[in-house]
This record gives C-alpha cells, sequence and structure tokens, in this order.
C-alpha cells in the first residue's frame, strides 16, 4: 500500500504532474498486469500461503531483515526520484530565468516564455555508481517483500523476476543514450543499474 501510494497517487499527481502523456494502451496494459499481480499477492496472503504460526516458525529473523531491506528500497527509491527532479527543476528555473530577462531586454511578454527540457547526469546518492539507482532501489523494495513472504511466496518472487525483466532493457537502453548524449568519459565508471556489474 505504501509503494502505491507513493508510486501511482502522490508521484504522477502531486510530485511529477509535468508527465510525458502516456499511450491509453501502455496505461491499460500496466492496469491489467498490476490487477492480476495484487490478485495473486492477495490470494496468497489471504489463503494460499502460510495461515499459522506453525507456518511462519522460524521465519522471524527472515522476516524482520526483509523489512529492512523493504524499508530501504522505497526511502531510496523516493530520494532518487527528487534528486531527477531537483536536476531539472534547478536547470528549468535557470533557464526561465534567463528567458525571463532576454524578453524583458526584448519588450516581449513574460508569459510567451518556453522552457525546454534539460538533462543532466545525476551524482547524488547511488547515481554515484549507477545511471538507473530507482530502478535498483524498486527491485530492492520487492526483494525485501519476497523475504518477508517468505522465500516460497511464488507471487513476490514472480513480481521481482517480472520487474527485472521489464526494467533490465530500459536501463541498459537509458545507459547507451546516457553515454551518447554526455560521453563516455562523463559517464565514467557508472554502470546502468547494478553498481560494478552491470
Amino acid at each position: 500500500m505504501t509503494h502505491y501510494l507513493y508510486r501511482a497517487i502522490l508521484y504522477p499527481l502531486v510530485l511529477q504532474p509535468s508527465m510525458s502523456p502516456i499511450h491509453p494502451f501502455v496505461w491499460a496494459a500496466a492496469l491489467t498486469f498490476q490487477l492480476f499481480n495484487a490478485t495473486c499477492i492477495g490470494g496468497w496472503l489471504a489463503g494460499y500461503g502460510p495461515l499459522t504460526t506453525h507456518d511462519w516458525a522460524g521465519g522471524l529473523y527472515r522476516a524482520e531483515i526483509g523489512m529492512v531491506v523493504w524499508a530501504f528500497g522505497p526511502l531510496g527509491n523516493i530520494f532518487h526520484d527528487d534528486d531527477l527532479r531537483e536536476i531539472r527543476r534547478t536547470a528549468m528555473r535557470r533557464q526561465r530565468s534567463e528567458a525571463e530577462k532576454k524578453a524583458k531586454e526584448e519588450g516581449k511578454p513574460i508569459e510567451d516564455v518556453r522552457v525546454d527540457k534539460v538533462y543532466m547526469l545525476p551524482k547524488n546518492g547511488l547515481f554515484h555508481y549507477v545511471l538507473f539507482a530507482h530502478y535498483l532501489c524498486e527491485w530492492i523494495e520487492w526483494a525485501g517483500y519476497w523475504m518477508v513472504g517468505g522465500w516460497d511466496c511464488v507471487p513476490a518472487r514472480c513480481f521481482l523476476i517480472n520487474e527485472i525483466f521489464s526494467m533490465l532493457p530500459r536501463a541498459l537502453q537509458g545507459y547507451d543514450w546516457y553515454v551518447q548524449k554526455f560521453g563516455k568519459d562523463k559517464v565514467g565508471n557508472r554502470k546502468a543499474i547494478i553498481p560494478g556489474i552491470l
């Protein structure tokens, strides 16, 4: 619930309202996947997974460690999302200020000032090691959730695997885009999504 409160409500409606439009097919596919995922995980928790104290026996430490791993995920995700937003906000404020100054000098109305999207290399937190730290934190979050649910929690494991298989190609493609846009020297030793590996 915490994850989706942030990701599905706060992020698109409050924190990032200027997101690029999304095609209705992509939205419908994502909704279908999430309803299927919610049904699977809810069914596991409500009746197909461990139900009794005996079923959960010996899982206390795993669940406690899993909660810590899980908590690191959304906190890291929020931090890195905000870092990306702050890069854009700072660049847009600077660009708007310069454009308004120029408009005043030329006697044009300030309301007509337009700014372009600005792309920069993020550098804070895990961005020091990878370019898609927010994806990595998402994986960490759901790996922690899987630990809490138990290693045999098939829906949580499947969800994590689905996330990896859907995000990894985007991260690799995004890495190539960063190298093309900024050059290999500026990207440096950073990897796409797994520090020191990939």
